[in-house]
């Protein structure tokens, strides 16, 4: 990370994000790293001092707070970094002023936003200097910046649009609903942020958007295989009305799709956050679930119905805390060899909705392993 943008130099690094996403909600402030009081003192600082502005508005009967970059504010980030001037002023230019008046405009900045800090917060690299560019006149003249083995890289949805419309200026890539891509390996994980419920939603846009993206970054140094999905939401509500409708092939709105390989769902909070570093991290998953499954044996036949075996109750047991929704619609609920049905172990937060998912003929059970930043 630039050292300008180290933790200990709080105010440097929210007055960046908030310039740099142009729009920041207020209330992802205490998730930008470090602890959650630290950065309200700092919010309130830089608001009384005249670094950021709160503009206050409402839709669909909800609170739009959303924190804007001042000229004083520009001011600091100049006397302290150049490039970090450089990379805010080139975010702020390409918004329009109507765009900024516009409620429903200002909260989809909001949901890119999110998208950046969740992904800050897993460990992936999502400064320009620090990734493999997408613009092939930036590509050509940083080759040094290739892909590495193990590493994580957020892309905005500007960087992808910018660089799959930079031949083909006909191209329209802006209907897609992703808010960032996550690259690890031959692995992408496509971000979207669904709110409060379902959001909407064309399959064969979005897919067609997948390929696309998947094309452009194997031209750019990357060895794509696989596409997964992530969908972020407010609440544990939002994927049981997802996972309702099965096949999305004639819905207006977001359903599961076999395109891709997995759709894992997380809320928007620290938990999410958390929750996410595992997904993205195979290493951190892997210990997650080794703890998650002790007083088991594995399976005595290799199979992917279950993942280990109950010792004390000799029944399967679906380890599924990422909140793959994928997975969940396609559970047996009767294994062969068992007397009684499976135990799918989850957080404890998502008992509940899962257990609505799947329905009474398996048993949803927490884990009692925290997984925590």
């Amino acid at each position: 990370m630039n050292q300008g943008l180290d933790e200990k130099n709080r105010l440097l690094l929210l007055l960046w994000l908030v310039g740099y996403c142009v729009e920041f909600p207020k209330r992802l402030v205490v998730r930008i790293g470090g602890h959650p009081e630290w950065n309200r003192h700092v919010l309130y600082r830089a608001l009384q001092d005249g670094y950021l502005e709160l503009y206050r508005s409402s839709f669909r009967d909800r609170e739009l707070r959303s924190l804007r970059l001042t000229s004083k504010g520009v001011d600091y980030i100049a006397d302290r970094d150049v490039d970090l001037l450089n990379q805010v002023l080139a975010r702020m230019d390409s918004v329009t002023k109507s765009t900024r008046s516009s409620p429903e405009k200002i909260l989809r900045l909001h949901s890119r936003a999110t998208g950046l800090i969740m992904a800050k917060a897993a460990g992936a690299r999502f400064l320009p200097g620090e990734k493999p560019p997408l613009l092939m006149s930036e590509f050509r003249h940083h080759s040094s910046i290739t892909p590495q083995q193990g590493e994580v890289y957020f892309y905005t949805p500007a960087e992808v649009r910018n660089a799959i419309e930079e031949y083909e200026p006909d191209t329209v890539a802006k209907t897609s609903r992703i808010i960032g891509i996550l690259v690890r390996d031959d692995l992408v994980y496509f971000m979207y942020d669904s709110g409060y419920s379902r959001m909407y939603w064309l399959k064969s846009t979005e897919e067609n958007a997948a390929v696309s993206i998947q094309t452009l970054l194997n031209s750019r140094g990357f060895a794509i295989q696989r596409r997964n999905q992530i969908v972020i939401g407010n609440n544990m509500s939002v994927p049981v009305k997802i996972c309702r409708r099965r096949d999305g092939s004639k819905s207006r709105y977001f359903s599961l799709s076999d395109f891709f390989g997995s759709c894992y769902f997380v809320v928007n909070n620290r938990e999410g956050d958390a929750l996410l570093s595992t997904i993205i991290n195979p290493d951190r998953g892997a210990k997650v679930a080794i703890r998650a499954l002790e007083g088991t044996k594995p399976p005595l036949n290799p199979t992917r119905e279950y993942d280990a075996v109950d010792i004390r109750e000799n029944r399967p047991v679906i380890l599924n805390y990422q909140c793959d929704l994928m997975a969940l619609t396609s559970v047996n609920p009767a294994p062969y060899g068992f007397a009684s049905g499976p135990i799918l172990l989850c957080l404890d937060y998502q008992v509940r909705a899962l257990q609505e998912i799947i329905g009474p003929m398996i048993e949803v059970r927490p884990m009692k392993v925290v997984v925590s930043l």
